[in-house]
């Protein structure tokens, strides 16, 4: 509750009160503040990634061999669709 009242009041500083001078410096606190936060948010998550059990893992691992095996298949090189003009009789 502290680091609220302390965050509302920075905001209505810089608001109302904070002349031109130190506002690019404000602004690079926020910025770095920002990207610190992300950060914790994203190491967090990945912890909370590291939790799940193996079916997950597995079912994760599938659909990637999956999504592999389809981009693999796009990929193939197209057969060539023209017949010959040979037919069976021809060879006869």
């Amino acid at each position: 509750m502290f680091y609220l009242i302390l965050a509302m009041l920075l905001v209505l500083f810089y608001i109302f009160a904070a002349p031109n001078n130190i506002r690019g410096t404000i602004n690079l606190m926020v910025a770095v503040f920002v990207l610190v936060a992300l950060f914790i948010a994203l190491l967090l998550v990945f912890l909370k990634v590291l939790e799940f059990s193996s079916h997950v893992w597995v079912a994760i691992i599938m659909f990637m061999i999956a999504f592999w095996a389809m981009w693999d298949i796009h990929h193939l090189d197209k057969p060539n669709t023209k017949r010959s003009s040979r037919t069976k009789r021809d060879t006869y």
